[in-house]
């Protein structure tokens, strides 16, 4: 969101604030406060809720909320309908490329109960109107494999005004071991959707398969980038349960292959439609997945004419620089290069 780049960008280029928290296991409720200074937006609120067999009550007011389970089985009420919903064993309870993310929808203007064992996340968002409270299953969820290649990922979209809320867009990215993602870099800067962009701020929430043992002095970590194209140039080490505001700018996240990752992402902002736009530096890779895509479907054996490559990057207009990268890649993907 270009507006609360502009308040936080320099802030957190001198360090003045910290875009990065931590899940301190011990917070009941909101973590990250927009209504707080040193919390880098204004749109948006993240928390945590440890469950417990006693009810705690949640007021939603003006705002609206989704949760989605973490670890364990809830039980819920909101306005007097009744939701139950579970995770059992955790976000990497489930093999690669499929999820067991659900989703509670709880409107504003109400009163929330919930109870259970183990442990939610939700954001809140200011709410445009009213709408019934709904659960997605994590049956009906869908995964959809994003990218190619180094920059490949899966995205789980859960909850947007597409199927009920009315300003939050709730979903995650399983990140494989050593891989991308946000990547190519987008932003959501600009209300301007003629020129394919939302105006939105979002949060993080990481999650890691595998976590700091006992006696160990070092974790798998992430890096998550955040650059606004002028001074601000920052790179962040995330570990499991970290927390990262993004106010706007480009913000990819790349994995150290020690780890799977899965970040669960909450946006908010001006406009009921999320439009990404690619930044033109690097907008080249989605040149390079169709150039991957038709290459894969010929299934030859990782070997490859020369003539025929260049007409390939011939026909989707990659100029010589980065066609020689494209090159690279391949040679590194183990393909064969035949002249």
């Amino acid at each position: 969101m270009e507006k609360t780049l502009k308040k936080y960008g320099q802030k957190i280029e001198k360090n003045e604030i910290s875009p990065l928290f931590f899940d301190d296991g011990k917070t009941n409720g909101l973590i990250l406060d927009p209504e707080k200074d040193d919390v880098p937006v204004d749109h948006i609120g993240f928390g945590l809720i440890r469950l417990r067999s006693e009810p705690l009550i949640w007021e939603t007011k003006d705002k609206e909320m989704v949760i989605v389970p973490q670890e364990g089985t809830f039980e819920a009420g909101i306005n007097g309908k009744r939701f139950r919903g579970e995770r059992l064993g955790g976000p990497f309870a489930v093999h690669p490329g499929k999820t067991n993310a659900s989703a509670l929808y709880v409107p504003r203007n109400s009163t929330l109960q919930i109870k259970g064992e183990g442990e939610v996340a939700f954001f809140q968002a200011d709410a445009y109107e009213d709408k019934p409270p709904f659960y997605l299953h994590s049956q009906d969820v869908q995964v959809l494999s994003r990218g190619e290649w180094i920059w490949r990922r899966d995205v789980i979209n859960l909850i947007s005004p597409k199927n009920g809320s009315t300003n939050l867009i709730v979903g995650e990215t399983y990140n494989p071991p050593g891989l991308w993602s946000g990547t190519p870099p987008h932003t959501h800067d600009r209300n301007d959707p003629e020129g394919g962009e939302s105006d939105h701020e979002e949060i993080y929430y990481f999650r890691f398969s595998m976590g700091k043992k006992g006696g160990s002095k070092f974790c798998p970590y992430a890096i998550q980038i955040l650059m606004d194209g002028h001074s601000l140039k920052r790179a962040f080490i995330v570990e499991d349960r970290a927390i990262f505001a993004i106010p706007g700018g480009i913000h990819p996240v790349v994995v150290s292959p020690f780890t799977e990752v899965l970040y669960l992402w909450g946006i908010a902002g001006y406009g009921t439609d999320l439009a990404m736009r690619d930044v033109k530096e690097f907008a080249h890779l989605k040149k390079f997945e169709e150039v991957l895509r038709i290459l894969e479907q010929k299934k030859s054996e990782k070997v490859v004419w020369a003539k025929e490559l260049t007409q390939i990057f011939e026909d989707n207009e990659l100029p010589k620089d980065k066609a020689r990268l494209l090159l690279s890649m391949l040679r590194e993907r183990g393909y064969e290069i035949l002249k």
